[in-house]
């Protein structure tokens, strides 16, 4: 059985783990307007825990997704519907996925007077402490016009919808972007969230071509006038901690495609995103940014591997711009899926970057179950003011993981 990436979702509560493709409820019901002929309702739910090894054993971290579609069709068979969605997580030492990194107070010397306006990670200001985060993380309409598929509301952007990479034993706990911060220096991944999930206008194509011929190929576009949210992932704003400061964004142009092919056994799948906004602050220094990712996937039996980057300005004039990277490489057997994972990140707007390796496996437990672990090895360098000025210093961590979920 092969098993995709999204399907090595994890997820629990209470310590349970990550699962298969959901299982959508669905049941029928009178239609909300007469535009609609008929219409169903389907509740996604995706619920998941890490336990670690070390001084935090006994402080687990969990992550719960719900999702509310109600889907119809029109009196022309075009399929429309109301997507809401939202999170709830516990997560420890950051904010969305930046925080704290280093000691190196704004004005002090050539320490940063501001967030990393793509890693939302800062070298002053207080302690991060485990904390629970909600948020509204999807809340539009959608319309299938036949040629694709057009939405209006809270939501990804163009630019992350479709977004090829390598496999991952673990959603929660994993080398690129992980929802949680598993060993305390966890770095903000290669997803491209430029706009966040701020109100947009999204149309997403279908996808054009045959797969096992000349390939398929999809591509979306998106529009946002106001990046503003701050929620579980992302928190786009102005004004910080400890006086410091950063960009935000208006009139944010995002693109996406995705190319899929499938040769004689081999899957190949490409991805490429761009997002550019105009700075909303008019603060000398801050300009428009540019952000684009990039990533590639091949499978071919149990095996697979993917690459991906991102690669942004920050939005600032000069050099400061900042870069992620990821690799990774698994192999099923049977029930189980093994990985070899690798990310790194740099952020020269606040002097940090990092690395990190992990080895995991997983196995699925029945139809909705998950569980699995793995050992993590990372390293960041941060800036800390000294007498003599900034100087770079390097934290390391080691931890083994457990990580059990479930999906319904």
């Amino acid at each position: 059985m092969v098993r995709t990436t999204s399907a090595t979702l994890l997820a629990a509560l209470s310590g349970a783990l990550a699962a298969p493709p959901a299982f959508p409820q669905t049941a029928s019901f009178t239609p909300l307007h007469p535009i609609l002929e008929t219409a169903e309702t389907r509740l996604d739910i995706d619920a998941g825990s890490v336990v670690r090894s070390g001084e935090d054993a006994d402080n687990p971290l969990f992550d719960l997704d719900l999702s509310l579609t109600v889907e119809g069709f029109t009196e022309a068979g075009r399929r429309a519907g109301l997507v809401l969605g939202g999170r709830v997580e516990r997560d420890s030492g950051r904010r969305a996925r930046g925080g704290l990194a280093g000691d190196c107070p704004p004005g002090a010397g050539d320490c940063a007077t501001m967030e990393g306006p793509v890693s939302e990670l800062r070298s002053a200001g207080p302690v991060d402490g485990t904390q629970t985060r909600t948020a509204l993380e999807e809340a539009y309409l959608y319309y299938d016009t036949g040629w694709g598929e057009l939405r209006l509301g809270y939501g990804p952007g163009a630019a992350r919808l479709d977004a090829a990479g390598g496999p991952a034993a673990f959603r929660l706990s994993r080398a690129d972007g992980g929802r949680v911060d598993t060993d305390g220096l966890a770095g903000p991944g290669t997803a491209n969230l430029a706009s966040g999930w701020s109100p947009k206008i999204v149309f997403r194509s279908v996808a054009l071509g045959q797969e096992t011929s000349v390939g398929t190929l999809r591509a979306s576009a998106s529009f946002t006038p106001e990046v503003r949210d701050c929620g579980v992932d992302v928190c786009h704003r102005e004004y910080g901690p400890a006086g410091l400061v950063g960009p935000v964004f208006d009139n944010m142009a995002e693109i996406g495609v995705h190319y899929a092919l499938r040769r004689g056994g081999h899957g190949f799948e490409l991805s490429l995103g761009a997002a550019s906004g105009e700075d909303a602050s008019g603060r000398s220094g801050f300009e428009r940014i540019f952000t684009w990712d990039a990533g590639l996937a091949w499978q071919y039996g149990p095996w697979s591997a993917g690459l991906r980057g991102l690669f942004s300005d920050n939005g600032l004039a000069g050099e400061r711009g900042h870069q992620a990277w990821a690799a990774s490489a698994g192999y099923e057997s049977g029930l189980w899926l093994y990985t070899v994972e690798y990310a790194g990140f740099s952020d020269d707007a606040v002097h940090v970057d990092g690395s990190t390796w992990q080895i995991a496996g997983s196995r699925l437990i029945g139809e909705r179950w998950l569980a699995g672990g793995g050992l993590r090895l990372s390293e960041r360098s941060e800036p800390v003011l000294t007498p003599s000025g900034r100087m770079q210093r390097r934290g390391e961590a080691t931890v083994a993981f457990l990580e059990l979920g479930w999906q319904f």
